[in-house]
């Protein structure tokens, strides 16, 4: 008996794995410049000895570097609660 998750049952248990969001950099008054931005995605964490039937996934929140350019319209802007609500979610370790 097989125990595995499909990527899109871990989407459907938590949603935001779906989303890349964004954020731009804060600029100094008169920084000559140009604006930076940089993203965040949810991705799960391999656990290598999780009990299968009680196993709940764990995630984490992957940044990524500054870069100049403007994000896509497919992402989302990045909101501080997010980080939150993961912690609230899978509880602090």
């Amino acid at each position: 008996m097989t125990y595995g998750r499909t990527y899109q049952d871990l989407i459907n248990y938590n949603p935001l794995m779906k989303n890349v969001y964004y954020e731009y950099e804060k600029k100094k008054k008169n920084d000559p410049q140009p604006p930076r931005f940089r993203t965040h995605q949810l991705v799960k964490i391999p656990v290598l000895f999780d009990e299968p039937p009680d196993a709940q996934p764990r995630f984490r929140w992957v940044t990524s570097e500054w870069s100049t350019g403007s994000p896509t319209p497919e992402m989302k802007l990045w909101d501080e609660k997010l980080r939150f609500t993961l912690g609230r979610m899978q509880g602090g370790y």
